[in-house]
């Protein structure tokens, strides 16, 4: 059968997989909730469920029967409520929703090209909804609010320091003009989050080569364009993003090397946009277009182990 994205691989492990996975994304969520917004959790948890009745509404509308046991669906929700702020409306995040499930991610099960449904979202979010992406804390007249520690780093030249961004705590105003907010779950600890997928990777729950591909390929990058590889992997969405969302086996090659190049495509083009461009947070266009060479990564991948099985007769 046709594997969905994200997290899920063919036979009877794919639904645990998803529930591990979900499990791992609760508890940023939950330290977040703790410390800055006491009702994302929940608000995260009505994202989720409404992401399993969009796909059982899809499901009754084209297979005529009714479903609605797939927590894909739902992780793939939450992954987009963990990466936008916590103030973004309900219809835009709708949109968001029924766009990566009705059309990205269930539609296209099965093909060759397949995206990552997340990153979709996120992207209709950030072409869309531009104003409610970057609403992070309460800028005033005199006050500059970001979303993450990057765009001052960019801007003024300032880092953080290590503890700061490993643990999350982000607070305070830099020289009277930016004021320092945390980010959503996926921008703020990077620590938990790291530990979180070297469980996961224990577990088989993750594939390795890929996200380390990633994050090898992107501080190596990042320090050929002369900034700082340290300060870069854990002051935004790299560490996240190489966990739960570089890490899908459906939108990234199936096989070893494939998953490998699909990786380096990955990191070297987000550390590249970062640098080169506007965006100081690229991860999404990275992501998107690692996916459009999946299909040709696999193709050779593929063709090569033939060819090697063929000179050894």
């Amino acid at each position: 059968m046709p594997i969905a994205s994200p997290f899920l691989r063919m036979g009877a492990r794919s639904s645990g997989m998803v529930a591990w996975a979900m499990a791992a994304l609760m508890v940023p969520a939950t330290f977040y909730s703790i410390l800055y917004h006491s009702l994302f959790i929940f608000q995260m948890i009505g994202y989720a469920l409404l992401g399993m009745v969009a796909e059982g509404i899809y499901v009754l509308i084209v297979r005529r029967k009714l479903q609605l046991n797939s927590i894909a669906s739902g992780l793939t929700v939450a992954l987009i409520a963990a990466s936008v702020p916590p103030s973004m409306p309900f219809l835009p995040m709708l949109s968001s929703i029924l766009l990566a499930i009705w059309m990205m991610k269930l539609p296209m099960a099965g093909i060759p090209l397949r995206f990552n449904a997340a990153m979709a979202g996120r992207l209709f979010l950030m072409l869309v909804y531009s104003s409610h992406v970057v609403a992070w804390g309460t800028p005033t007249a005199d006050v500059i609010s970001t979303a993450t520690p990057q765009e001052l780093y960019r801007s003024e030249g300032f880092a953080l320091e290590l503890p700061q961004l490993l643990f999350g705590r982000v607070g305070g105003i830099w020289e009277e003009l930016f004021l320092l907010v945390p980010g959503s779950p996926g921008e703020t600890f990077p620590l938990i989050i790291l530990l979180l997928g070297a469980v996961l990777c224990w577990k088989g729950i993750v594939a390795w080569r890929t996200p380390i591909a990633f994050l090898i390929s992107f501080g190596i990058t990042t320090a050929l364009c002369g900034n700082s590889p340290m300060f870069n992997l854990f002051s935004a969405a790299t560490i996240f993003s190489a966990v739960f969302i570089v890490s899908d086996p459906v939108s990234t090659p199936m096989s070893k090397s494939g998953k490998i190049a699909c990786g380096i495509i990955i990191g070297v083009s987000n550390a590249l946009l970062r640098h080169f461009t506007y965006y100081t947070e690229a991860i999404v266009y990275a992501v998107l277009l690692g996916n459009l060479f999946t299909p040709l990564l696999d193709r050779i991948a593929f063709a090569a182990q033939g060819w090697r099985l063929q000179r050894r007769r």
